[in-house]
């Protein structure tokens, strides 16, 4: 991503944070648009250095009380954008 443009992520996760369900996870607490991070919706994890697009598996209780949301990766975001070029879905 170039250093010009300021990422924003909808939900702050570390992609090495895998729990026994095989998907990263993190706290929906720490999102900053919490009304986006819905099962199913495509999201920006990760943190403005290194975000990643991932799918919203689902949300649950955790056991401290905080939910917990898990992430299925889907890649990074210029891959996304280069293949929406490709199918002429984004201006090239």
């Amino acid at each position: 991503m170039g250093s010009e443009v300021e990422v924003v992520v909808t939900l702050p996760a570390d992609v090495q944070q895998i729990d026994q369900t095989g998907y990263v996870w993190a706290f929906l607490d720490e999102a900053a648009a919490p009304d986006r991070v819905v099962q199913g919706a495509l999201i920006v994890g990760g943190d403005s250095d290194e975000p990643f697009l991932a799918r919203v598996v689902d949300v649950i209780d955790g056991p401290t009380g905080r939910s917990i949301v898990h992430l299925d990766v889907v890649g990074v975001p210029d891959q996304a954008i280069d293949e929406l070029r490709h199918a002429h879905l984004l201006p090239q």
